[in-house]
């Protein structure tokens, strides 16, 4: 037989699912924003995690971001990719900074203009 406590547990978690559903669901689907100065590119990696950008094999900052879809992030010896759409950052010595991988809703857009 259900006592006030089992009933009040039961409603507690219930609440704590309810809300952890809806705000994970809200965070799916906010839009990532981009900073100024990103390019777009193709995305390679090769068997040492080195990085190849538009066919060109590029060098990586020593404090690289790269964000997956998910926008997770991840680091560059787990990512193993083939051509896939990115945009990216470079500091000013040339070196890339941040990577993003984009969603192909993402991929599909033109580079996000600043006013």
């Amino acid at each position: 037989m259900l006592n006030s406590k089992k009933i009040r547990f039961l409603v507690l978690t219930w609440l704590f699912a309810s809300f952890s559903l809806i705000f994970s669901a809200n965070a799916m689907q906010v839009e990532r924003m981009f900073p100024e100065g990103i390019k777009r590119g193709k995305l390679s990696t090769t068997a040492l995690a080195e990085l190849v950008i538009d066919g060109k094999l590029r060098q990586s900052a020593i404090g690289i971001r790269i964000y997956s879809e998910d926008n997770l992030t991840v680091t560059p010896a787990s990512v193993d990719v083939n051509n896939v759409v990115i945009y990216y950052l470079e500091n000013e010595f040339g070196e890339i900074q941040k990577i993003w991988i984009l969603t192909a809703e993402e991929a599909s857009k033109p580079i996000p203009k600043r006013p």
